[in-house]
């Protein structure tokens, strides 16, 4: 009980100094602000029972199916979720692993009666909770504001927010091993947004493997396909969810998962053998 207490501590205030950042701020006023926006500028007024209008800022638009216009936007506003706020929150986070190892810092949690591996897993939660609190106010926010206003209720829209909190994860795990070994929060940020802008090139690997010169570069990219997390696909899961339309594998998400525990590991393995 004692070491979930001191673990539970570390979280908090790791969440306090994550939360301090202006980033995720900014995530709760642009999140308030779409809220406003729905509620105020968006209508949607029945027709005929299966039809609606659309009015935008008080001009109207085509009609159009109730459930397509509640489907539509919900998928618009998850895919901004799933891209915006995994950079949003890596930019809020990603000085977390090196600040914690400047000295005086480190020092002080070291000398906690906790081990090192549980040191720096509740340092990685406490990253998490932040963004999983923001996450769930922007989509549960408009899930609740779009239902509410058109009767409509897409209940899956909500599994986005299992599906950007588990990409976000991910991701961070990559973060929390570059920042582990380099120290710096830029070059976390610049891998992660390089694995990202590289994703979907890798899933489409083998449509490039005839252009590449060398086998090396072929091993290269089956390495890096198969190690680093699928944000492409796991977009693609998440589109698809959202929609409810049938996933057609999970294949992404699960080695994404295992990707990220293999990324977690290696990042807990340097920080318990480093000499502080």
């Amino acid at each position: 009980m004692k070491t979930l207490l001191k673990i539970r501590a570390i979280c908090a205030f790791t969440f306090r100094e994550s939360l301090a950042r202006k980033t995720f701020i900014a995530f709760f006023v642009l999140s308030s602000l779409l809220h406003l926006f729905l509620i105020f500028a968006l209508d949607v007024d029945a027709i005929d029972g299966a039809r609606a209008m659309v009015s935008l800022f008080g001009k109207d638009l085509e009609a159009f199916a109730k459930i397509d216009i509640v489907t539509f936007i919900q998928a618009g506003i998850s895919y901004l979720a799933f891209f915006g706020s995994i950079l949003l929150s890596l930019f809020a986070t990603a000085n977390l692993i090196p600040n914690m190892l400047e000295r005086g810092s480190v020092e002080l949690l070291v000398s906690k009666p906790l081990t090192r591996p549980l040191i720096f897993l509740a340092r990685f939660i406490g990253a998490q909770s932040v963004m999983a609190l923001n996450v769930t106010y922007l989509i549960a926010g408009s899930w609740l504001v779009l239902s509410l206003k058109t009767g409509i209720w897409h209940w899956p829209y909500l599994y986005s927010i299992l599906m950007v909190i588990a990409a976000f994860a991910m991701m961070y795990a990559l973060s929390s091993l570059v920042g582990i070994t380099t120290r710096s929060a830029s070059v976390s940020i610049m891998v992660v947004f390089t694995v990202i802008f590289f994703s979907s090139l890798l899933f489409q690997k083998d449509r490039i493997y005839a252009f590449l010169p060398s086998k090396i570069s072929y091993y290269l990219f089956e390495v890096l396909y198969h190690v680093l997390p699928k944000t492409y696909e796991l977009a693609q899961i998440n589109s698809a969810l959202v929609n409810g339309q049938p996933v057609i594998a999970w294949s992404a998400l699960w080695t994404s998962l295992v990707s990220a525990a293999f990324l977690l590991s290696a990042a807990i393995f340097i920080f318990s053998r480093k000499d502080f």
